[in-house]
């Protein structure tokens, strides 16, 4: 008999695996920050809301406040994330609109 996993525990799974993911290339390319703020909520003990949130959360404050340290890989793998955790938790999805480093505004009128 194959036991299949619920959705829930999919998504979960693929969070696990976007954690497990970051953490591998962090270490290769020495990135303490992002390590520590990895492993300040990761691995997941257990996967109620709560820890997930303490997840999406700390995630998040790393793309705030570090983006500089993080490649476009890193970057997307953690709004991956961010989604999936949104939609483990019930928030809605968020969008995120990036702009070009240097980027002039549109001419008024």
């Amino acid at each position: 008999m194959i036991a299949y996993l619920s959705e829930r525990e999919n998504v979960v799974e693929q969070v696990n695996s976007l954690c497990l993911q970051l953490f591998d290339t962090w270490c290769e390319s020495r990135s303490v920050t992002a390590l520590a703020y990895l492993m300040h909520c990761w691995p997941l003990i257990e996967s109620t809301p709560a820890a997930l949130r303490r997840l999406g959360e700390t995630m998040c404050d790393l793309r705030r406040y570090h983006a500089d340290q993080l490649d476009a890989h890193g970057f997307q793998a953690l709004c991956e994330m961010a989604d999936l955790i949104d939609e483990l938790v019930g928030r809605p999805v968020r969008t995120v609109r990036l702009k070009a480093f240097g980027e002039l505004p549109e001419p008024a009128g």
